[in-house]
């Protein structure tokens, strides 16, 4: 359509988010999970007998991880923020499957995940999968990404629409960047790293760069946390 050129601001969106240290760590982080997800797939880890429920979940779950945490990359990328937290909320809720499963080490909640029929609420996992963050705060972070993830007219108001001085009201219904894209691909890059440890001790295989790459994740922090500084200064 003349004067709308979508797949060109795409495009040169992503150019450039693709050079940000959070995405560099994210695809790096990815790219060792994968590493880390074949080397226990070739090893037969998760199927050595019919009842590795546990096993079988992790795996399950850190696949279902990395394929979120990559889609996430590209929307992102592209600039449809909002829309990519559909993603965060997926990556958020499938690491806290992930870890509970791992904290018991018996069969049990393995199983129960696998009938679909998991032990405890989301939201109850979420809270134990982030001990440090206050519940109420989890309640509310959880409560806007489900709503940005549905067709709810608060996910529009309250991340698409600015209202002026006049209260006058503008959609954003174009593609574009803000430091929220880059805070969730911070977290892309931690739960990547973190799954990936994990997986690895668990099957005993090795995980490539673990060392330099949780350096590369650290200094991502970093960076973002000076870019939150920046953009909060008038």
């Amino acid at each position: 359509m003349e004067g709308v050129g979508l797949s060109e601001h795409e495009a040169k969106l992503r150019a450039a988010f693709v050079h940000v240290p959070e995405y560099e760590a994210t695809d790096w982080a990815t790219q060792s999970l994968a590493v880390v997800i074949a080397r226990a797939g070739s090893s037969g880890w998760a199927n050595r007998s019919a009842d590795d429920h546990r096993r079988r979940a992790i795996m399950l779950l850190t696949v279902r991880m990395l394929r979120a945490i990559r889609a996430g990359m590209t929307v992102h990328a592209a600039g449809w923020e909002v829309e990519g937290r559909a993603l965060d909320r997926l990556v958020a809720e499938t690491r806290a499957r992930l870890l509970e499963v791992e904290a018991d080490t018996t069969d049990a909640t393995g199983k129960r995940w696998l009938e679909r029929k998991p032990r405890t609420t989301i939201t109850a996992a979420l809270q134990a999968s982030m001990p440090e963050m206050d519940p109420q705060m989890m309640k509310t972070l959880y409560g806007a990404l489900s709503q940005d993830s549905h067709a709810d007219v608060g996910g529009v108001m309250r991340s698409l629409t600015t209202v002026d001085d006049d209260l006058a009201a503008e959609i954003t219904w174009g593609p574009r960047h803000t430091i929220a894209s880059r805070q969730s691909l911070v977290l892309f890059a931690s739960f990547a790293s973190e799954a990936a440890t994990a997986l690895a001790v668990e099957a005993q295989v090795t995980h490539p760069d673990r060392d330099a790459l949780a350096a590369r994740i650290a200094a991502a922090h970093a960076t973002l946390a000076q870019a939150e500084l920046t953009s909060k200064q008038p």
